[in-house]
């Protein structure tokens, strides 16, 4: 589910990156998204680490690893489509390739979305609207045991 590294250039492969570094690359991808949003996050906290709860994911078999994800909301943007050009600027020059971007999500719809991909698998969702905007970000699949646990 997750793409992950081919283990090529003496990186870990697919899964073999630590339950701490995982986690961090992923609340690293989210704090950075909100950063770039344009606007505000109350429920938000890039140093409260504590309950996170992974999730089951596929890295050799359907459920053999854990991942992290979660969404929060967030205030309104007035200008949804230049918030997601803004994004999609930054996310580029990270190195994450721009998934799909969702311009006509129906005609009582103000908002956008565009997804992204982070290169060791992180996957990233910005929606923007002008009412209340939304950042999903699901991280890099791992198999180590320590996933399993809730943060603290």
């Amino acid at each position: 589910m997750n793409p992950a590294n081919d283990g090529q250039h003496g990186e870990p492969g697919p899964g073999e990156r630590s339950a701490e570094e995982v986690f961090t690359e992923f609340m690293d991808a989210m704090d950075d998204t909100v950063k770039q949003s344009g606007t505000t996050w109350p429920g938000w906290d890039r140093n409260d680490t504590a309950d996170y709860v992974s999730e089951p994911c596929g890295v050799h078999a359907r459920a053999d690893g854990r991942l992290y994800q979660r969404q929060i909301k967030g205030g309104p943007i007035d200008d949804p489509q230049a918030a997601v050009d803004r994004m999609k600027a930054h996310w580029e020059s990270k190195g994450y390739k721009i998934e799909n971007i969702f311009d006509n999500r129906g005609p009582d719809t103000t908002g956008i979305e565009i997804i992204a991909s982070a290169p060791r698998g992180v996957v990233l969702i910005f929606t923007p609207t002008k009412s209340v905007s939304f950042i999903m970000v699901m991280g890099e699949c791992t198999l180590d045991p320590a996933a399993r646990k809730k943060t603290t």
